[in-house]
């Protein structure tokens, strides 16, 4: 029965959803546009004061391509927030082409390890698109939700 409540109390311990990244996920390093590396803490820290909306993508999924829509529509309704896409495309070359096709307008980082590094890893990277609400503090509120809604806002 030890068993038992043991296993209980560990599927609902990893059913929480983190409220602050690990230090090895901020300290990922990322691209810029310019193919600068920069790391993820110090997104967050040229974001400090603001409201984060962050997209996880890759260019080429079409599932991806389909949410733009509802982004720009919540960028339009809500210009209070920062607005952070990170691309899990297949190469950085991949990602600079795709970016011709997004519509939403922002600040844009290439992952170059996608799911398999701290970032990917602590995010739990298995599906794409991804949305995260990060308040002014750089705490997680809206840890996973694959459509944008309004527990965004």
């Amino acid at each position: 029965m030890k068993y038992f409540y043991l296993v209980i109390i560990v599927f609902f311990a990893s059913c929480t959803s983190p409220k602050v990244f690990s230090e090895s996920a901020l300290n990922e390093k990322i691209q810029t546009l310019n193919r600068e590396t920069i790391t993820f803490k110090e997104v967050l820290e040229r974001n400090k004061g603001k409201k984060i909306f962050a997209q996880i993508f890759a260019s080429y999924c079409p599932v991806s391509q389909d949410s733009f829509d509802d982004v720009l529509k919540f960028q339009k309704e809500n210009p209070e927030f920062s607005f952070v896409f990170l691309s899990v495309d297949h190469s950085y070359y991949d990602w600079k082409r795709g970016l011709a096709y997004v519509k939403p307008k922002g600040q844009f980082y290439y992952i170059p390890e996608k799911g398999e590094g701290s970032l990917g890893k602590f995010l739990k990277l298995k599906s794409i698109p991804r949305f995260l609400k990060i308040d002014e503090q750089g705490n997680i509120e809206v840890f996973k939700t694959s459509k944008v809604s309004d527990k965004l806002k």
